[in-house]
């Protein structure tokens, strides 16, 4: 997406045309292969970190693609690195990994005087937040907010689900010992790293095999592969890209395919990861990442995640509108009442007993 106040700042999207003032910001790779069909004949100048640019350097050749390393500016995951905009306005940038193999990126913008960031952005899962707060230097960027929140919202109203890593393992594991056959997983080409280095810490250790160039990407992230070749470990999962599936496989071999979904992970964000951001740095707007040349208009954030915003006031419901006073009954004139009280008749022994009348006493 390209940004309205700095048109030189494009993020997660490569321009089929080149413009020399382009500055791109590559904060995943899940999307650049389906951009790139086809390449561009001249990359527009790249800022990303070391094992993004060889992930993508690696996919790009091998699709025959004209890209080199003088197309890529490498920035070191949590240092500041300064921008000299077309117009000559200067700002600092920052790029810092949300998961332990550096696959996913957060970006950060600010003016070089400091004060609270002009932009954070957050386009796919941050598996592992604990690698961002970590940093020192991130904390003081954060420390006054952001003016302007991005992230991903297409998963912001699914239903939360946890993701138990063992039960995933087991549960491929049971589909290999029901179908007597390897389990092969065809996943896209970039985005599920994380999930498949959780899987290596299950009970599938060393049971996992990476193939072709999935293995080769999955190698620029990462040189730690000794839970997916042990030489003694029984193969009960092999791992491909989608794209390199048809090519590594062969009609007399034996294999069952597992569903994408059946994994219950993927690189979009989850509720709760956007929970944590939205409340890690109390922006004053949050808005919605629109892919680069999309049209329509962008929905609003959730009410569940308006809340955390520095700005946010609830909007009270409208009270209902009240019908004219009816008229309250006039009180009773209050009318002093004087009750006269029958006196006591005095009888001597001498008065007459059929006598009924007497005077009144006082009259």
């Amino acid at each position: 997406m390209r940004q309205k106040e700095h048109p030189d700042l494009i993020f997660d999207a490569i321009p089929k045309l080149y413009e020399s003032t382009t500055k791109v910001f590559l904060t995943n790779l899940s999307q650049v292969p389906e951009q790139l069909k086809p390449p561009p004949q001249k990359f527009c100048r790249m800022y990303t970190t070391r094992p993004l640019a060889d992930q993508l350097l690696l996919h790009m050749q091998w699709k025959g693609a004209n890209i080199s390393e003088q197309d890529f500016h490498i920035v070191e995951d949590g240092k500041p690195f300064q921008l000299r905009l077309s117009d000559g306005r200067r700002l600092e940038a920052m790029l810092c990994a949300g998961t332990a193999l550096g696959n996913s990126l957060v970006l950060l913008i600010r003016k070089l005087q400091g004060g609270k960031l002009l932009y954070f952005y957050s386009a796919v899962q941050q598996d592992d937040l604990c690698q961002v707060i970590a940093n020192p230097v991130f904390h003081s960027w954060i420390a006054q907010g952001t003016e302007l929140l991005y992230l991903n919202l297409s998963g912001a109203h699914r239903p939360l689900v946890h993701v138990e890593y063992d039960e995933v393992a087991a549960g491929i594991e049971k589909l290999c010992r029901e179908k007597n056959c390897v389990v092969r997983l065809k996943l896209p080409h970039f985005g599920y790293e994380p999930l498949v280095r959780r899987l290596g810490h299950t009970l599938l250790y060393g049971h996992i095999r990476l193939i072709g160039q999935y293995a080769n990407s999955y190698a620029a992230l990462s040189n730690d592969l000794r839970r997916f070749e042990e030489p003694d470990y029984l193969v009960k999962v092999r791992i491909f890209a989608s794209d390199d599936f048809t090519v590594l496989t062969t009609r007399s071999e034996r294999f069952t395919l597992l569903p994408l979904d059946l994994l219950k992970w993927s690189p979009q964000p989850t509720r709760m990861n956007l929970i944590q951001l939205c409340s890690l740095l109390r922006p004053q707007h949050i808005q919605g990442i629109v892919p680069y040349h999309a049209t329509g208009n962008v929905p609003p954030p959730p009410e569940y995640l308006q809340r955390f915003r520095a700005s946010y006031s609830p909007q009270k419901p409208n009270a209902p509108l009240r019908g004219p006073a009816a008229a309250l009954p006039q009180a009773a004139k209050k009318v002093d009442r004087v009750i006269r009280k029958r006196g006591f008749d005095f009888l001597s022994d001498d008065d007459d007993a059929d006598t009924t009348d007497s005077e009144w006493m006082g009259e």
